[in-house]
Parts: C-alpha cells; structure tokens; sequence
C-alpha cells in the first residue's frame, strides 16, 4: 500500500514538473517572437516620380496642291514667252511613273529606244488630259481611252495604286485648254495631284510643263497663249507646295516667237521629233546614251 502512494506521488510530480517545462517552454517561444519582431529591419518605402505625361506628337499633315487665289494671266501684248525656270535641278527618276498625253507617248517611245529612263512606267495615251486622268470608268463607252497597263486600258489613279511608285511625272494640259480654258484646267490639275497623294502622300509629284505648238498651228483657244498661261500658274501651284515640283522643258523648245521652233516639230502642228526629246530627256536628268 505504501509502494503504491509512493508510485503515485512520485508519476505526479512528474507530471507536475513537465507541465511546468511545457509552459516556461512555450513562454520561452513567446519571448523570442516579441523580441525577434522588435528587432525585424523596417520595410522601406520608395517614392515612384510623378508620371510625366507627354503630349502625342502632330501628326504631319499631308501635302495640298493649292488653286491659286489669283490666276497668272498674260494678255498678247505682254512677253508671255518668257521661261518659266524649274523649281529642281535634280529630279528623282527612280521608281516613277510617268502620266502624259501623245506628246509624252513620243517621249516614252524616245527612251525605249535609247534604254532610257528604265525604272519608269509611262502611262501615256493619245488625246490624254487631266480630266480623263481623273475619270475612273473603264468601260468602252465613256469616249476616250486610258493609257495601257499590263495588256489593259487603267484609270491611271488606279494604275498608281497597283504601281506604288515614289515619284510620279505629269506632262498634260494640251488637250483640257480648249474645254476648260486656263483656270479651269489648273484646278483639275489640283485635282488630279491631291488625289495621288490620297493614294500616297509621300509621292514625290513633279509637273512637266506643257510644250507649245507651231505658231501658224494655233487654234481659237488651242494656242500658245493659254499654254503659256498654263505653265506658269503651275509652276506657281508647285512653289507652294512640299513633294511638288515644276520641270521647265517648253523654254528649252520655243522660238522666238514663243512657239514651238519648227526644227523640234515633227508634223507641223505639236507633236516633237527626237532633237527634241533629247531635251526632254536633259531636263530630266535621264542618262543620254548614243542616238541609234
């Protein structure tokens, strides 16, 4: 009986004595977190600068072939023969396009012949002008015909498109004087220009003055003249404007009389030989290669 209150006092100070290493133990614990967190480095906040908000850049505005507000018009009496001057002297003959009536289409044949001018597509057609150049129907009827593409008749606007080119040349007006006169030929000219920049506005456009005819060729409104009139309000339509640029190939040609020297003509009436286009090809700046 002894033994065995014995046995039980001595399992119960065990216990005791455990319990109370358990709880200075888990005290212990509790004491070392307090003091670890006081002793934890503080979190160091940084400051982001203030974000600067940048305004968005203008965008560039597309060039714009302006109407004059007052047109250049010469009477008979004033010297309307005198040169026009162009406004480069080192036209970009690469990738081109070459936009003309059938005085350009003599031209384009000129420099097939010599192997001149051989990064350009002529799109050039008889009894062209700038309002057919700015007719899109393709079909028979509509009266004229659009320069050849690829085997077919194409607007050239639409020719443009397909071509991508970065330079374009235009060399017409003789067949728009008698119908729309001066002025009205000049604003489609505009026209025509503004609307290959909608296609592409960074087309560098240059336009390739408008030659005159034989003096005793000249018509009621068909005549040196008006023609005259012509290269200088479009000369004066590209000096106030980026990407357009005047080509001055008519002083080269006139005589005297400001008419079209009869030794550049080839039919006594507008139409040019090749002395002529060999000019043409100067002006230019294409590669003269030996006359065959």
């Amino acid at each position: 009986m002894k033994a065995t209150i014995t046995l039980s006092v001595l399992i119960a100070g065990i216990v005791f004595v455990a319990t109370l290493l358990g709880m200075n133990f888990g005290e212990h614990l509790r004491l070392e977190k307090e003091k670890a967190a006081a002793t934890t480095l503080p979190v160091v906040t940084t400051t982001q600068p203030p974000t600067v908000t940048v305004p968005p850049t203008e965008a560039k505005k597309p060039p714009n072939a302006i109407v004059p507000e007052e047109f250049i018009i010469f009477t008979e009496e004033e010297n309307t023969g005198t040169p026009v001057g162009s406004t480069t002297q080192k036209p970009d003959l690469s990738n081109s396009v070459f936009i003309g009536d059938s005085v350009s289409l003599g031209f384009s044949r000129y420099c097939a012949k010599n192997s001149l001018m051989q990064d350009t597509v002529f799109l050039t057609a008889g009894s062209y002008s700038v309002h057919h150049a700015l007719d899109s129907r393709t079909a028979e009827d509509k009266g004229f015909d659009h320069p050849m593409y690829k085997g077919k008749q194409l607007p050239v606007l639409e020719a443009i498109k397909e071509i991508k080119p970065s330079n374009v040349y235009i060399c017409l007006g003789i067949n728009d004087i008698s119908g729309f006169g001066v002025e009205g030929t000049v604003k489609n000219y505009c026209k025509l220009i503004n609307s290959i920049w909608a296609i592409d506005p960074n087309i560098h456009v240059y336009v390739v003055s408008t030659t005159f005819m034989l003096a005793d060729a000249q018509k009621t409104n068909l005549n040196n003249l008006n023609l005259a009139n012509l290269n200088h309000n479009m000369k004066a339509v590209c000096e106030n404007s980026e990407n357009l640029d005047y080509i001055d190939v008519m002083s080269e040609l006139q005589d005297e009389n400001y008419a079209l020297a009869g030794q550049y003509c080839s039919d006594g009436f507008i139409h040019q030989g090749i002395n002529a286009y060999a000019i043409w090809a100067e002006k230019l700046g294409a590669k003269q290669e030996e006359l065959s």
